[in-house]
């Protein structure tokens, strides 16, 4: 207890120190929540459930920690802006603030009228947060952000395609090298790729074949996300040159390599040696084994191989002379060195509080105006007493005028090889026997990545393989059913090779299921399908698609919020196309106005400027010629020089002031090894 207390104590006092702006992220945090919150709660499910989103569970650390490097920075950006005088031209970073979280808004709208919205809201994210620490920071900050904001690309779903190509040509790969070192070895293996995944052949002692197939998931895809993820966080917080921050990269994709065929060897030794049902419980558990293992040995090489330096904390620099002596404006840096003096201490004005109470308010408004949830949710619960009474369920859909609906089977196969909980088909028969049988597929999933398109299964995965794909394409587009909300569904036409076409309208939702005692909330695709011999006729049974599957989607009542703001998407786009121009006219005339006044103040300068003035003038520009930054003291060090004699530091620093008042110098903020520096631009 007694060493508690200290330590206690001392946090207590961290907190009394820092509670404005303890306060001002707690407000940020829920301002971005309240946007993103329902994304957010997607990608944490699809983490716990899908090994593809792995790397999102690691992902909170690393960004918290990269925020965390930056915060001296921020802090010192702030300081600087409290002692400047008020800009002639007020309120250009609120406004340019305000004009990308409208920009990311309308993008995340405008996703949600796609077949893609969790993408379209996540790539949103990064130009959200950038708006937002324009409104309450600076673009000196923004910069200084900018990686931990752009490392929010991280959470960014792969689309499917991208993810099983890449994932099947390293399947391929993985797969025949693995072989070709097991059969070197004499282990009696056979390679087979003649259809599907790639798969090793192992004949065991009893005769009994043992097939390991190497699909996507055991590709290493996920692992090489999490790999580049963890490559591009430790390059940052690396002390070193840029080429070394890109050899990190060249190493952790050797030894994600070198690991995943490590993985692959290791599951069929285990399986030749201790059975099937061992290399299965290893096969488990090996993806999170690789993961850390190769997080660890890229961190020993680059340290031991390259000689980086890893960035724990920011750095110290080591006080000159003249920083207990710093007084007056700029008492929170040192008036010789640039360093600041003042990272304990944090200093928020009322004007930022007020900011951050309607960013909070505007937020919550622009969510409830433009209502654009990621997947419609079905406001009624679907009932079920049991895993049989799926036929009876047959009132989850509604009648159609004209078909009789039917439950016709349950494929319990499929739903062991995707993972799903349920893979059900119904029929609407046509009371007309000239009518085609329209039948409905419903899969039923925790995770929404279980739950395949139509294209994955028959294009995607197959040319991820190598082989051509399995259908061939007529149609393939995005068509919305409902505007309240947004609910877009996929229109898919192809021919098979059993000489018939494939009409197919499906859309993704989430439902609560009540089964007995559990209530569980899952994601459901339903595909509506028409089979036909008469390719032809596609563009007819489009139509009897589409009322269908609006039936359906109506039928299940999702949740509707009344829209204070209607768009449709050609108005999103102008909206979005505007904002833009908007945003970048704002920097233009910003950059003008301060040109012309800058000309003209030169002009007055050259005639009516003591030859003071125009000394550290002409150095400043001399020495910004050898030196991008300079601190005051390399001023006048240069001065000095110049002159030949001592002068007086609190005279030139006045000038410099004066300067910078005229729009010839300018005090900024830059970052050695995360630690800010107050510097001189001319």
């Amino acid at each position: 207890m007694e060493r508690i207390k200290p330590k206690l104590g001392k946090g207590i006092l961290a907190v009394r120190i820092n509670h404005r702006l303890i306060l001002a992220f707690t407000v940020l945090l829920l301002s971005v929540l309240v946007v993103y919150g329902n994304d957010f709660g997607i990608l944490a499910n699809e983490a716990l459930q899908n090994e593809a989103f792995s790397h999102v569970l690691l992902f909170p650390f690393f960004l918290g920690f990269l925020f965390y490097l930056k915060k001296d920075v921020v802090k010192a950006s702030l300081s600087l802006d409290n002692s400047r005088k008020q800009a002639r031209i007020k309120y250009v970073n609120e406004l340019m603030g305000v004009v990308l979280c409208l920009v990311a808004l309308l993008l995340y709208w405008y996703g949600s009228y796609t077949f893609y919205p969790l993408e379209y809201h996540i790539v949103s994210l990064p130009v959200f947060v950038m708006g937002v620490t324009l409104i309450l920071l600076n673009l000196r900050a923004l910069v200084a952000l900018i990686f931990p904001i752009l490392f929010l690309l991280f959470l960014v779903p792969l689309p499917a395609t991208v993810l099983y190509t890449l994932g099947g040509g390293m399947a391929n790969v993985n797969t025949q090298v693995s072989y070709a070192i097991l059969n070197a070895s004499g282990l009696p293996v056979t390679l087979s790729s003649s259809y599907g995944s790639p798969t090793i052949l192992l004949s065991t002692a009893g005769g009994q074949p043992v097939t390991f197939a190497v699909d996507i998931a055991c590709s290493g895809i996920y692992s090489l996300i999490a790999f580049t993820m963890f490559a591009a966080f430790l390059a940052f917080i690396s002390s070193t040159t840029v080429l070394k921050k890109v050899l990190v990269f060249v190493f952790g994709f050797l030894v994600f390599a070198v690991l995943n065929l490590i993985r692959i060897m290791g599951i069929v030794l285990f399986g030749y040696w201790l059975g099937e049902e061992t290399a299965l419980l290893i096969h488990s558990v090996a993806g999170l084994i690789l993961i850390f293992v190769g997080m660890l040995l890229i961190l020993g090489l680059s340290g031991k191989l390259l000689k980086i330096q890893i960035t724990a904390k920011p750095q110290e620099q080591v006080p000159c002379p003249r920083c207990k002596s710093t007084s007056g404006k700029l008492r929170n840096f040192c008036q010789g060195c640039g360093r600041f003096l003042s990272k304990s201490k944090a200093t928020l004005s009322r004007t930022l509080f007020l900011k951050l109470l309607l960013l909070l308010l505007g937020c919550s408004i622009a969510v409830l105006s433009i209502r654009a949830p990621t997947f419609a949710t079905a406001q009624n619960s679907i009932e079920l007493s049991s895993s049989v009474s799926w036929q009876n369920a047959t009132n989850v859909f509604p009648e159609i005028p004209g078909y009789t609906l039917k439950f016709l089977y349950r494929d319990t196969e499929y739903e062991k090889i995707a993972r799903q909980d349920a893979s059900l088909v119904y029929g609407y028969f046509p009371v007309n026997r000239s009518s085609s049988v329209m039948y409905v597929d419903v899969g039923i999933a925790s995770s929404i990545s279980n739950l395949h398109s139509w294209e994955v299964c028959f294009i995607t995965y197959q040319t991820a393989h190598g082989n051509y794909p399995l259908v061939n394409t007529l149609d393939s587009r995005e068509i919305q059913l409902l505007q309240d909300p947004p609910l877009i569904a996929q229109y898919l036409v192809f021919e098979s090779p059993d000489n018939y076409t494939q009409v197919t309208l499906y859309w993704y939702e989430r439902a609560t299921f009540q089964t007995g005692l559990t209530v569980e909330q899952k994601y459901v695709r339903i595909s509506l399908i028409i089979l036909t011999k008469n390719a032809g006729e596609y563009h007819q049974l489009e139509q009897e698609l589409l009322a269908a599957g609006q039936l359906i989607a109506s039928k299940w009542e999702p949740l509707k919020t009344q829209s204070l703001i209607s768009l449709g998407v050609p108005a999103q786009q102008a909206l979005l196309v505007g904002s833009a121009a908007f945003l970048v006219s704002i920097k233009f005339v910003q950059y003008s106005t301060e040109r012309r006044r800058t000309t003209n103040n030169l002009k007055i300068f050259n005639n009516f400027a003591s030859p003071k003035e125009k000394i550290v003038l002409e150095t400043a520009r001399e020495l910004a010629k050898e030196k991008r930054y300079m601190t005051t003291s390399d001023i006048i060090e240069s001065v000095e020089k110049r002159v030949g004699k001592t002068v007086n530091p609190k005279k030139v620093l006045s000038i410099l002031n004066t300067l910078e008042e005229y729009g010839f110098t300018k005090k900024s903020i830059i970052s050695i090894e995360n630690t800010p520096k107050l510097v001189w631009r001319v």
